[in-house]
Parts: C-alpha cells; sequence; structure tokens
C-alpha cells in the first residue's frame, strides 16, 4: 500500500463530518503587556487597520487585532484570560476560522474529536458576533462567526 493511502482515508474520514475551516481570519498571541507588543507588531509589520485596544468582560481579556498586509491578522491578548499561558513563556494562543454557522461547525468539530472549552459568546473586538473556542489536535481554536 501506498505511503499515501491511509492519509487519504483519515482525509475521506475527516470529509465525511468535518466543516471546511478554509479561512483564517487570525493568529492569536497571547501577551503580559499589550501596548508593548502591539508597539512590536506595528513596527515589525504592514499593518493595514489597527482595532486599538479594547476591553472584553465576558473574555475577560484585553484585546487587538492588527491587520497584516499580506496575512492574516493579528489579535493581541493580554489578561486574566491568559495568565497562565504567559506564565509558562508561551507566546502562540489560538488560531481563528470565520466561520458561516458558529453552532453546526461546533457540531460537526466535536464529531471529530474536538471538545468545546467556551461557547458562542458575543466578542466586543468584533461588534457583537459571537467567538467559541473548541480544542482539538492542532490545540485551540477559535470560531468566528462570519
Amino acid at each position: 500500500m501506498p505511503a499515501e493511502a491511509p492519509l487519504a482515508e483519515l482525509t475521506a474520514s475527516y470529509a465525511e463530518t468535518m466543516p471546511r475551516l478554509d479561512r483564517i481570519h487570525h493568529v492569536g498571541v497571547a501577551c503580559r503587556d499589550i501596548e508593548q507588543m502591539r508597539a512590536w507588531v506595528i513596527a515589525s509589520h504592514v499593518i493595514t487597520h489597527d482595532s486599538g485596544i479594547v476591553h472584553d468582560p465576558r473574555q475577560r481579556a484585553d484585546l487587538c487585532i492588527l491587520s497584516v498586509d499580506g496575512g492574516p491578522a493579528i489579535e493581541l491578548v493580554s489578561g486574566e484570560m491568559v495568565a497562565g499561558v504567559v506564565r509558562r513563556g508561551q507566546t502562540y494562543y489560538h488560531l481563528c476560522y470565520e466561520v458561516v454557522e458558529i453552532a453546526s461547525a461546533i457540531v460537526d468539530l466535536e464529531a471529530t474529536g474536538c471538545r468545546t472549552v467556551s461557547p458562542p459568546t458575543p466578542a466586543v473586538l468584533f461588534g457583537g458576533r459571537h467567538v467559541a473556542f473548541v480544542l482539538g489536535p492542532m490545540g485551540l481554536v477559535e470560531l468566528l462567526e462570519a
């Protein structure tokens, strides 16, 4: 059997239940000092949009989204929500995919073994659009309802 066959079989089995996570909306970065990290990102990337820093009491976090020319946006996250991640010296926090229907995306991801760690909640940073977090083989994934 060719080496590609097991991958093809796995891909086919996931394709039956898996939603297409086609578009990465942003990469989440955990930081201790959001203002300092924001200044570094602005200085080191071509930024096409800066949301400014906002506080989201539901997520217990200060947040900022920076659109990067030619790449996915970068979301900076600081506060209680990421304190443990920052304490471990980790900065990568999550990948975010924009999905059409968040509830069905969660059901589909759970069918592949992912676990919901934060159900859909309105997000201040995204104008009240719902976000949810699931934990799966790639780590923490945020779903942002289109």
